[in-house]
């Protein structure tokens, strides 16, 4: 399952019974920073936490954001065809320990990287659910 290989796992463990995989997610960001060594991906799970925090109840919060990092990418291809942007997420570890990301739908990317890391996960409203 995609976070399992991931650093920082944790707390997006303790939010689901069962967490989804990331099939048809709304992309919110997919940033390349520092000259390409950290890529991240910013998106919505696919569902709201079954086991949400009591703030996020007591805000009604509807949706749960994630963003993940990459670090030291060797190989990076990213292709739109859309304005908006949805796909599957996939994340798997190689042979050799590297990570493999594709994201495949409305835009299409393939990430060779060394290191990968849930960086942040938050709850807000969503108005377009």
């Amino acid at each position: 399952m995609w976070y399992k290989v991931l650093d920082g796992n944790k707390f997006i463990s303790n939010l689901y019974d069962e967490i989804p995989q990331l099939i048809n997610v709304r992309i919110e960001a997919i940033k390349i920073e520092e000259e390409g060594r950290k890529i991240s991906i910013n998106f919505n799970m696919p569902k709201f936490a079954d086991n949400p925090p009591r703030k996020w109840s007591d805000l009604n919060y509807n949706t749960v954001f994630v963003e993940l990092d990459f670090f030291d990418a060797q190989d990076l291809t990213i292709k739109s065809n859309k304005d908006k942007y949805r796909g599957n997420i996939n994340v798997e570890l190689d042979e050799a320990g590297k990570f493999e990301v594709n994201i495949s739908g409305s835009v299409d990317m393939k990430l060779k990287a060394d290191h990968g890391m849930i960086q942040s996960v938050s709850g807000y409203i969503d108005t377009l659910v």
